[in-house]
């Protein structure tokens, strides 16, 4: 029964800037039915008032014949406004004629929901402006007759009623606030994702580690705590290209990019650089043991295939100094990795101005 009322359109999917419209029109129309219903049924057998019996009864049928309308037609332009023209029209009717008494007033707070959310800030602020009109007319009148008011199960009965409307009502406005947020949240994650990852490999891209290399710059010389840079290049991969073409080199990047990434010290930070270059931060890290990292990933590496291929990789190792930025941290790395792949390859070197200068070779 309830895939009759809430129904799925697959034109307004979920994310669609309309779904949630289509489903406060279901959600609307099944309240609008029920309470009808139950209302004729009260105004029939308890207060046997058939006139009020006869407007339920309308609204009863006028609900049912939107809601046949909107699953027909999937108009959720003319579906709003008829459901918004209905419970307005409606409401204001049913103030009229008990003459605003009874509580009955407390009714028209349920006009501003429904006409702002299925109509939009302008349209909304119409309709509400015109029903409140009638509203206050009617209350000038309640002035001008000055006649003495008594309250019966009537007053009980409307205040109830739209109680139990607001509550329903609004826990669908949160199930929809929440839903909405999850979802922004979702995409926000994705697009952070997106921004900070290489398309290729994987990991973390050149604009992540610009941003990353600057707080751990920041942060080693507040605490004033080591911390070193690796940069390594894959040995001859343009001849990887050349022979085996451009696809195999990108799955050697990609499988190569894994084993890093499994071979890495957990608390290192691994990124793209560019082309076949990676680089490596790793704070906490003393030089000397950053030579000791580079060369055990430099074996690793040698030992294992790529796309079935043997594959060497040089590294230049840095660290970092009082004085240093990011950017003479990383020009002295990239000069140590300049001096391993013009020293013979498949080797790591440290910066050569520090009294711990090491190349490791096979």
């Amino acid at each position: 029964m309830l895939k009759y009322w809430y129904k799925d359109f697959a034109q307004y999917p979920p994310g669609h800037r309309d779904y949630w419209r289509t489903r406060l029109i279901g959600h609307t129309l099944l309240l609008s039915s029920t309470f009808f219903l139950v209302l004729t049924l009260l105004n029939i057998f308890y207060f046997e008032s058939y006139e009020y019996a006869t407007l339920d009864a309308s609204g009863f049928l006028l609900s049912l014949s939107i809601l046949a309308f909107f699953n027909r037609t999937a108009n959720v332009n003319l579906a709003s406004w008829a459901v918004t023209l209905m419970i307005t029209g409606l409401i204001l009717l049913f103030v009229a004629s008990v003459g605003g008494y009874a509580h009955s007033l407390v009714w028209a707070t349920l006009i501003p929901p429904f006409a702002f959310f299925l109509l939009g800030r302008q349209r909304g602020s119409l309709v509400c402006l015109v029903a409140f009109a009638v509203c206050a007319y009617i209350v000038y009148g309640q002035i001008q007759e000055a006649k003495p008011v008594t309250f019966g199960m009537g007053a009980l009965f409307n205040v109830i009623e739209v109680s139990i409307a607001h509550i329903l009502l609004f826990r669908f406005y949160e199930g929809t606030r929440s839903s909405a947020y999850r979802q922004l949240a979702a995409r926000n994650a994705k697009i952070q994702t997106l921004a900070e990852t290489d398309k290729l490999t994987g990991l973390y891209n050149r604009e992540k580690l610009d941003i990353t290399l600057e707080e751990y710059v920041l942060l080693s010389h507040h605490r004033q705590t080591p911390f070193c840079l690796l940069i390594l290049d894959v040995d001859y991969f343009k001849q990887i290209n050349d022979a085996h073409g451009h696809l195999s080199g990108d799955r050697v990047l990609v499988q190569l990019a894994d084993s890093l990434k499994s071979l890495c010290r957990e608390g290192d930070f691994l990124a793209r650089w560019g082309g076949e270059e990676f680089v490596i931060l790793l704070p906490e890290t003393q030089l000397s043991l950053c030579i000791k990292v580079a060369e055990q990933l430099r074996q690793d590496i040698a030992g294992q295939k790529f796309d079935g291929q043997s594959l060497t990789i040089s590294l230049g190792a840095a660290q970092l100094r009082e004085d240093d930025t990011t950017k003479t941290l990383v020009n002295r790395a990239d000069n140590a990795l300049y001096q391993a792949k013009h020293t013979g390859r498949n080797r790591v070197v440290a910066e050569a101005s520090t009294p711990s200068v090491r190349a490791v070779n096979d």
